[in-house]
């Protein structure tokens, strides 16, 4: 016999069907316009970036997922996961539609002026997603990107995008909205290299290596991730950064990053 409760869910979305699929193990979802709750930690997440941040089989999973779960534990709370597009996610923070951001989210200084930051989590960088055929074209980085005659994507408000826009001064850049879109562009030759953070290019590499793409294993950037609060929430950002440091003394924070991304110890291992 099919639980009532999937039955519901089915009839759920057949009613509304551009409303996101059926949440499972006690994965709590939101709009930004939801009202808070103390016993809610509000995350805003973009899941378009696997190994970080992800949708799959209908739960929210990656590393940034089992450290919002964990921290929303350790606070005697539930997390909600708000999905927003990642431009979105510094503006819900601000106006109180989330409580912190967990989503592969870049330090840069134009960020920090308006957020605060807890403790660096993990050291990352830009890398770009080619052609097999093409790899040798593209193996010392970022300078085969300045070539005016390479066609080059990024995701919009990203790093990676603030990085090629400053430096590739003539040249097609094209921006796209989900790592999906900038891989099809790449499949169907309409670009030549991606440029994203390295763990998501990482993990596309092997999901399409296949399908002849390569991430190019020379980081363009020296970048630090980090979750990100109001700067006026001061109890919050202790909290974080309280639980980043249990995590660390109890060596499991490089265990869950190895977990979700295995190359990560032998490229920069701090």
């Amino acid at each position: 016999m099919v639980p009532v409760r999937y039955i519901l869910c089915l009839l759920f979305l057949l009613i509304f069907p551009g409303l996101t699929g059926c949440l499972q193990s006690g994965d709590l979802a939101s709009s930004p316009a939801d009202p808070p709750s103390p016993a809610q930690l509000r995350v805003g997440i973009s899941p378009t970036g696997p190994p970080m941040i992800f949708r799959e089989n209908g739960r929210i999973s990656g590393l940034e997922a089992d450290f919002a779960r964990g921290l929303a534990r350790r606070l005697g709370r539930t997390a909600r996961f708000v999905e927003l597009d990642f431009e979105r996610q510094i503006p819900a923070l601000l106006s109180g539609k989330i409580d912190i951001i967990m989503s592969g989210m870049t330090i840069t200084q134009a960020r920090s002026y308006r957020i605060a930051f807890a403790k660096p989590y993990m050291t990352t960088g830009q890398v770009s997603l080619v052609r097999l055929k093409d790899y040798n074209r593209f193996n010392d980085g970022f300078p085969p990107l300045m070539n005016p005659a390479v066609r080059v994507g990024t995701i919009r408000g990203t790093t990676g995008d603030m990085l090629v826009v400053q430096n590739k001064a003539k040249g097609e850049i094209r921006k796209f909205d989900t790592p999906d879109q900038a891989v099809r562009a790449l499949l169907d030759n309409t670009i030549d290299a991606f440029v994203y953070d390295l763990p998501m290019n990482f993990y596309l590499g092997a999901k399409y290596a296949d399908q002849g793409l390569k991430p190019v294993v020379i980081p363009m950037s020296r970048e630090y991730l980090a979750w990100g609060v109001r700067k006026g929430d001061r109890q919050l950002l202790e909290q974080a950064n309280a639980y980043l440091d249990d995590l660390k003394e109890q060596g499991r924070l490089q265990e869950m990053i190895v977990h979700w991304i295995p190359f990560y110890r032998q490229i920069y291992n701090r």
